[in-house]
């Protein structure tokens, strides 16, 4: 089984540098070229099943993937691959959230793997969540034996996923940039999974 992992299209939130997991955004245009680009990169190959989170803009890239191609793979939503959730910090600047929750920013700051945003997610859980939902998707015999995967996601939980396949600890993730415009490769030989290229955007 080969597994693509692509991190959604460009949002406006990206463009403001804002905090934002749980906020519904779609992409801009430029997420959607982006988005399209990785579907001509991918064109040949076929997709047995679709995953998305349960955010619009995941779907909506999984789509502009799919528009350049002739798979009809029906896409599925997985909640448990959404981003992590930002409680009240959703949609402002760290320099607004340093202003308006200071105590909070300082102790996430500190610890940021155990303590949350204000309202928010704490990062051990949300990082459980999504290998939790990986598990329970992986343990379906008939996932297993699809040939290729598309896993449109956010960089948060594809951090954890990475880490996860990898034997890494989840504290790793900073060591892994997850782009937007580029697709992800693993192949998983008798379920031990092999990266075969990060950040990719040459034609397969």
């Amino acid at each position: 089984m080969k597994l693509y992992m692509v991190r959604h299209g460009e949002t406006e939130c990206n463009v403001n540098r804002v905090y934002y997991g749980s906020l519904d955004v779609p992409i801009t245009e430029n997420g959607r070229r982006q988005a399209e680009a990785v579907g001509d990169m991918l064109c040949d190959v076929v997709f047995d099943k679709v995953i998305v989170s349960g955010l619009c803009r995941t779907r909506q890239t999984a789509e502009a993937i799919l528009s350049r191609q002739t798979s009809s793979a029906e896409i599925c939503q997985a909640p448990a691959f959404n981003e992590m959730d930002f409680g009240d910090w959703e949609g402002l600047h760290y320099t607004k959230v340093r202003e308006m929750y200071p105590a909070d920013y300082k102790a996430m700051g500190a610890d940021w793997l155990h303590c949350p945003p204000t309202g928010g997610e704490a990062f051990i859980d949300f990082s459980h969540r999504v290998i939790e939902g990986w598990k329970q998707i992986y343990s379906d015999e008939a996932f297993k034996s699809s040939q290729n995967i598309l896993l449109v996601g956010h960089s948060g939980p594809m951090q954890c996923l990475i880490c996860h396949f990898l034997g890494m600890d989840v504290s790793n993730i900073w060591h892994l940039e997850i782009q937007q415009g580029v697709y992800i490769e693993f192949e998983f030989l008798q379920d031990f999974p092999v990266l075969k290229g990060l950040n990719r955007r040459e034609k397969l």
